[in-house]
């Protein structure tokens, strides 16, 4: 999508990408540079366009946004459309954990949420400083997220051991350029962008470093004139451990979820780390908590699932990957066997081809 907006601008010294002399820039134009589309008339980053590795960076991406679009993002939007949208009030927070920096999925399927949270182990990272780079530097970062980009889009998770082994690489250190690139390929206006931290009671407070940063906090705004949208909304990316060891009564990222009650939770390629007694309480709080769960098999035990919600089934159920054959589910098998779950026209987390894939949605009941 190309679009033309006033900018605001950077006044934060320490998260410009530019040099001293250089004039600011706005993060809209910074995640529509890395995402391969048109930045503002004004925008110093015009001055890079005869760059031969920005041109080859602009023609790659805007070819891999097509075939995601094409392939994926338009068939998952029109199925959320006709199954998901209708049978849900909009939520106020759409809750994602173990999906990492995954926004465009999310967002796909649950457009216009005025607080999306998404959790993930990989690094926050920084927004790169184009202007201090040589044409080698420009190539190898832009080629390196472009490498990145593609795995994902072509996987539609993160691996977060790949990813820890990735980032820091070519000067890719981690998620907030992923984050800005997935803002302009939803459509969104990026309005502003910093480091967050919580507070001992859950509390956001913005940082201008990710030294002590517990995330990174995106101000969007849609520009999909057919999503009924709030005029800003927040995405904000959490670093942070989601084990019994790490999420606890009292610990400041349960803080922070217990002060949006309600909502949605939408699990994709989780590990099946919910199936097990180490993750516990992240389980127990999110379906003490939300009012409408969307999941793959990774997510909840359906066993367990079906106890507190009303469970819609889609797609067809083969059973987990190599990887993780000992979260076999003989039930869900059954389930499925009956005949009873609807069409999905897309595959998704470890299950990639659309006929090997499931969906399931649960209203509490």
């Amino acid at each position: 999508m190309i679009r033309y907006f006033s900018h605001i601008f950077l006044a934060t010294f320490s998260l410009t990408v530019f040099a001293q002399n250089e004039p600011a820039v706005s993060y809209d134009d910074i995640a529509r540079f890395l995402a391969g589309e048109r930045v503002s008339t004004a925008s110093p980053l015009n001055s890079l366009m005869n760059v031969p590795s920005v041109r080859k960076h602009y023609a790659e991406t805007q070819t891999l946004s097509q075939e995601w679009e094409n392939l994926r993002l338009k068939k998952i939007r029109a199925w959320a459309k006709t199954e998901i949208q209708p049978r849900i009030s909009r939520p106020n927070t759409v809750k994602y954990m173990f999906g990492g920096p995954d926004f465009v999925h999310v967002e796909s399927i649950f457009p216009g949420v005025p607080e999306y949270v998404l959790v993930g182990l990989e690094p926050l990272g920084t927004v790169p400083d184009f202007f201090a780079m040589n044409q080698a530097q420009w190539d190898s970062y832009l080629s390196h997220l472009n490498y990145t980009l593609r795995s994902i889009s072509r996987r539609n998770f993160f691996i977060t051991t790949e990813m820890r082994e990735d980032f820091g690489k070519q000067g890719v250190d981690g998620v907030f350029p992923v984050l800005l690139y997935f803002a302009a390929l939803t459509g969104h206006q990026v309005l502003d962008a910093n480091y967050v931290s919580l507070s001992s009671d859950g509390q956001v407070e913005q940082t201008d470093s990710q030294d002590g940063a517990d995330g990174i906090w995106l101000r969007l705004r849609d520009t999909d004139p057919s999503v009924s949208a709030p005029p800003a909304q927040n995405l904000y990316y959490f670093k942070t451990d989601l084990s019994n060891g790490g999420f606890k009564a009292g610990s400041k990222f349960n803080r922070f979820l217990g002060a949006r009650p309600g909502g949605v939770a939408y699990l994709k390629a989780a590990s099946y780390l919910m199936h097990t007694d180490n993750f516990s309480n992240i389980r127990n709080f999110l379906v003490g908590d939300c009012q409408f769960i969307l999941q793959d098999a990774s997510g909840f035990s359906a066993e367990f699932f079906g106890l507190y919600y009303n469970l819609t089934y889609f797609g067809n159920y083969v059973g987990p990957i190599d990887m993780f054959s000992e979260y076999d589910q003989p039930e869900l098998r059954a389930i499925y066997q009956s005949g009873v779950a609807r069409p999905l026209p897309f595959g998704t987390g470890y299950r990639m081809k659309d006929q090997d894939s499931i969906q399931i949605f649960g209203v509490r009941k």
